[in-house]
């Protein structure tokens, strides 16, 4: 006979569940933490649920004026190790919070937390109710500091007095003359198998602690693989591709390596800088380099070689792409704009973060040759390929 061993429960038990076992149906629902203990962790954060298409609008905090601040309607999970998260909101209208006077000599660090009571386990309940939106002030200095701490899971525990467990929403720095300067803290959870999305107070190193876990931090969409954060899609147009022109002629002397220039930004992004000829590649990764280059040639001028290659730092670094030819007298009998010739630009390279390339371009004509830009031949593209 096999043997069999009890569960603990189910979800809904009529006259039977309670509070505790509703917080295990939500540990199976939102997002874990790093460690299978019982009802032990879970990430606490808001869920986004609203935004006006740019940010959340979920617990977000704003100075309304004063020393008044504004908390917008939304939810949040709030783990408790040992018991659970908690499904804690703020619904239906905003809510006002004012912090305490404006200090006399020092400025000032008060933390916004959504913070939750339960009376079962010995809390003490304010007026508030057992989930309330406050402040915790924080002790002036010359380098003020934050009042309470979070732990890995969001959830802030070291409360100055009382009980129960939050999360924290915003600091709010309180000058002498009475100004707050707000940072908005919001960390994110969600649902399994859902992808988060990041809000101002995660960190791109946050760790994952589920194989295929994603989230949506600007403007990648990226997969836990165990150990760390592996990007898997750019979103958004200008992410991941740049394409720049030469639409003015380059002249450059014989046997002098010269970097191309590219005057025209086709389509601009922030992972690739572009100053004097010098590409900086700001997402690190494998990228795919493509594009031509036409040169015009010196009729008369003899046998002699023209070089096209893609190098970083240096034309006499690490080359990883590049072409070159030998063109045959022609004694004039072509003018140099027949006798020009059209090169690729092919090259892949995995570049870290910083590092630099450009185009580079080299001649033995014994005189000056010059790029030809005639029908826009003179282009080069850079797309991101992966990690």
């Amino acid at each position: 006979m096999p043997t069999n061993a009890s569960g603990t429960g189910f979800w809904s038990a009529q006259q039977r569940n309670n509070a505790r076992q509703g917080r295990a149906l939500a540990q199976s629902l939102f997002l874990g933490s790093n460690t299978n203990a019982p009802l032990s962790n879970n990430r606490s954060g808001v869920i986004p649920t609203s935004s006006d298409g740019t940010q959340a609008y979920d617990l977000r905090v704003t100075v309304s004026s004063g020393l008044t601040m504004t908390v917008q309607p939304g939810s949040a999970i709030v783990n408790r190790s040992g018991q659970g998260p908690y499904l804690g909101w703020l619904l239906p209208a905003a809510q006002n919070v004012t912090c305490d006077a404006a200090p006399a000599t020092n400025p000032r660090r008060d933390i916004v937390v959504m913070r939750i009571y339960d009376a079962a386990l010995g809390d003490t309940v304010p007026a508030t109710g057992p989930c309330s939106i406050e402040i915790i002030p924080g002790t002036p200095a010359a380098s003020p500091t934050d009042p309470v701490t979070w732990d890995a899971t969001g959830t802030v525990t070291s409360w100055p007095t009382g009980g129960g467990v939050g999360i924290v929403l915003a600091r709010a720095q309180v000058s002498t003359g009475g100004v707050i300067t707000l940072t908005d803290l919001r960390r994110s959870t969600a649902i399994q198998g859902t992808v988060r999305v990041a809000l101002p107070g995660d960190s791109p190193s946050d760790a994952s602690f589920m194989p295929g876990d994603q989230r949506w931090f600007s403007p990648t969409i990226d997969v836990w693989n165990g150990s760390a954060w592996s990007t898997g899609t750019l979103v958004g147009s200008t992410y991941g591709y740049a394409e720049y022109s030469q639409t003015t002629a380059q002249t450059f002397a014989t046997n002098t390596d010269v970097r191309a220039t590219w005057d025209t930004a086709v389509i601009s992004s922030p992972d690739i800088s572009y100053s004097g000829g010098i590409f900086t590649v700001n997402r690190a990764g494998v990228w795919d380099i493509s594009g031509t280059m036409r040169i015009n040639g010196a009729a008369g001028n003899g046998i002699f070689e023209r070089a096209v290659v893609l190098s970083t730092t240096s034309a006499t670094a690490y080359r990883f792409g590049g072409m070159n030819n030998y063109d045959p007298n022609l004694n004039g009998a072509l003018s140099p704009y027949y006798v020009q010739t059209q090169y690729p630009i092919i090259g892949k390279h995995r570049f870290a973060a910083g590092e630099q390339f450009a185009v580079w371009l080299w001649q033995s004509s014994g005189g000056n040759l010059a790029t030809n830009v005639t029908l826009g031949a003179n282009r080069i593209e850079m797309a991101w390929m992966r990690p």
